[in-house]
């Protein structure tokens, strides 16, 4: 009887491990393709850009090789130049993306709770939204000058509206039983925005969010590309001014992947924000 039992337990331990292996794999199989995916994409692209260059004979200041810019970026880092501004223009994101978001959900809540605010309001925010940016930044520069207030003043500009919209979508997006629940346990309506409206809203802020992070890093390169002596849009300005076009293109390559560390770190939020509603 000893013996039949350790057999049973035995062929319980091969199960479950042959069941587990499978699953394992999959999930490596899975990260290992996420990981390469990208990687394939970026070769794919650097193998084509160094082609055309080699057989177009492209001159460099027009289209330098991938190797020039490697060189370029490389350089970057040796020296010194390029710590400094990338810490400043992320810095200017960060504060920005935060304080326009504050900003953006605030007025998406007073959207929401008045309609004669909203009203109001809604016509003027769509026309501040649909002027062109780049004709407003110089503008900003001439009423603050050529100051980090200009600066911000163009990124709470652009991440605003975004987040306002996602407030206004998100609060509305509350189950009707579950707004009847709150009524019947008579909460307050900090009570009712705080444990059932702003949960509910979790999906509509985490997309706008997405939109929001990429407008404030666009308000950022654009801000310190008209009125800025740091950040990684001057660096820009200096590759185009100097006719180093390695320098430029190495200076837009890494502005893109800070656009990309923003979209995926909030990416990465809404994943295990929304981990138990999927």
């Amino acid at each position: 009887m000893e013996t039949l039992t350790r057999h049973r337990g035995t062929d319980r331990d091969v199960k479950g491990s042959a069941a587990s292996g499978p699953g394992d794999s999959g999930t490596a199989r899975t990260v290992v393709v996420r990981v390469l995916t990208p990687l394939a994409y970026v070769a794919a692209v650097l193998a084509a850009w160094s082609a055309y260059v080699s057989l177009a004979d492209v001159p460099s200041y027009l289209l330098p090789a991938p190797g020039d810019v490697l060189d370029a970026g490389v350089k970057l880092v040796q020296d010194g130049t390029l710590w400094p501004n990338l810490t400043y223009t992320l810095r200017n994101i960060v504060l920005g993306f935060v304080g326009g978001s504050l900003i953006g959900i605030a007025l998406g809540w007073v959207l929401w709770a008045s309609r004669t605010v909203r009203e109001i309001l809604a016509p003027y925010m769509v026309l501040l939204q649909a002027a062109p940016k780049i004709a407003v930044a110089p503008l900003l520069v001439l009423w603050f000058g050529l100051s980090l207030t200009s600066q911000y003043a163009l990124i709470l500009l652009l991440v605003f509206f975004p987040m306002a919209m996602a407030t206004v979508l998100g609060l509305k997006d509350v189950p009707a039983d579950i707004a009847t629940l709150g009524r019947l346990l008579h909460l307050s309506r900090w009570q009712y925005l705080r444990m059932i409206q702003l949960p509910a809203a979790v999906p509509a802020l985490l997309a706008g969010a997405k939109i929001a992070v990429i407008d404030a890093m666009t308000g950022a390169f654009l801000a310190e590309y008209l009125a800025s002596e740091r950040g990684l849009g001057y660096l820009m300005v200096l590759g185009n001014t100097s006719s180093d076009t390695p320098l430029l293109i190495a200076a837009v390559l890494i502005t893109v992947a800070v656009g990309l560390l923003g979209f995926g770190l909030v990416s990465l939020a809404e994943r295990r924000l929304l981990r138990g509603r999927r």
